[in-house]
C-alpha cells in the first residue's frame, strides 16, 4: 500500500469532482454521525490553508457538525486493482445556511470512532447513570459513580473533582495494578446492568478525569444492555434532527 498520508492535501482536494457526494463523518455525544454531501468548490488561501465547501441544504443531521469536534471526508481512490480508503480530518469553518465549508488539517487512516468494536453512547443531564462497582473478596465498594458513556462491552465513569479524588483515584490505580476483577452494578433510568468489570484506562478529556472499564455480563443482561444502548443512539438521532 502506498503511504498516501505524505500526500499534499491540496493535490488530493484537487481531484475531487464537483457535484459528487462524499461521505463526511462526526462525532455526537460519541455516536459516529455520517452525512453524504455533494461537493461544491476548494479553495487555497494566500497561508496555503485549504478550504473546502459542500451543498447540505437537505442534511437534516446539521447541529452535529456544529459541536466544535472535528469532521473527516471520507476519500476512495483506485491503486492497481482495488480501492484505498482513508480520510480528510477538518476543522469546520462555516456552517451557515446550506452550504458546509470545511478547513483540511491532515490525512489519517480512519477516525477513531470509527475503529471501535461495539457502538458507543454518552449520556448528558436528563439521564440519571451512575455504577457502583464492589471488590469481590472484600466487603468494600464504590457507590454513585457517574456514568460518563457505555456500549455493549464498556464504560467510562468520571471522577469528581472534590475532596474524595485523590482516595478514589489512589484506589482505582492500585485496582488497575493487580488487575481485580469488580462486581458490577450501572443503574441507568431505572434499569439495572449487573455484570464483572476490569478498569481498562484512566485519561483526561477538556480537563476531566475519567476511568474507562471493560465488563462481561451474562445473555440476560447482555440483551438489557444492548436495549439501553439502542434505545439512547435513537434519542441522540432524534435530538440532532430537532436541533
Amino acid at each position: 500500500m502506498p503511504n498516501v498520508f505524505e500526500i499534499d492535501i491540496k493535490e488530493v482536494v484537487a481531484k475531487l469532482q464537483k457535484g459528487k457526494e462524499y461521505n463526511i463523518y462526526t462525532v455526537y455525544r460519541d455516536v459516529p454521525i455520517n452525512i453524504k454531501v455533494p461537493f461544491s468548490w476548494f479553495d487555497v488561501s494566500k497561508t496555503n490553508e485549504v478550504y473546502l465547501a459542500f451543498n447540505w441544504k437537505n442534511t437534516s443531521m446539521k447541529y452535529a457538525f456544529q459541536t466544535g469536534n472535528p469532521v473527516y471526508i471520507k476519500i476512495v481512490i483506485p491503486y492497481q486493482s482495488r480501492e484505498l480508503s482513508f480520510y480528510i480530518k477538518c476543522s469546520v469553518f462555516s456552517s451557515a445556511r446550506d452550504e458546509l465549508v470545511l478547513m483540511a488539517e491532515s490525512l489519517i487512516e480512519v477516525p477513531p470512532f470509527l475503529k471501535r468494536s461495539s457502538v458507543r453512547v454518552e449520556f448528558d443531564y436528563k439521564h440519571k447513570a451512575y455504577a457502583k462497582l464492589c471488590l469481590e473478596d472484600l466487603d468494600e465498594c464504590f457507590s454513585n459513580l457517574s456514568l460518563k458513556n457505555i456500549s455493549e462491552t464498556g464504560f467510562a465513569i468520571k471522577i469528581e473533582k472534590d475532596e474524595n479524588k485523590d482516595i478514589i483515584l489512589d484506589k482505582i490505580k492500585d485496582l488497575a495494578k493487580r488487575d481485580t476483577v469488580l462486581d458490577m452494578e450501572l443503574y441507568i433510568d431505572g434499569d439495572i446492568v449487573r455484570g464483572k468489570a476490569n478498569l481498562v484506562n484512566i485519561y483526561e478529556e477538556q480537563d476531566e478525569l475519567y476511568a474507562g472499564f471493560k465488563v462481561s455480563v451474562d445473555r440476560k443482561d447482555a440483551a438489557k444492555l444492548s436495549s439501553i444502548i439502542m434505545k439512547l443512539q435513537q434519542e441522540i438521532i432524534q435530538e440532532i434532527k430537532s436541533l
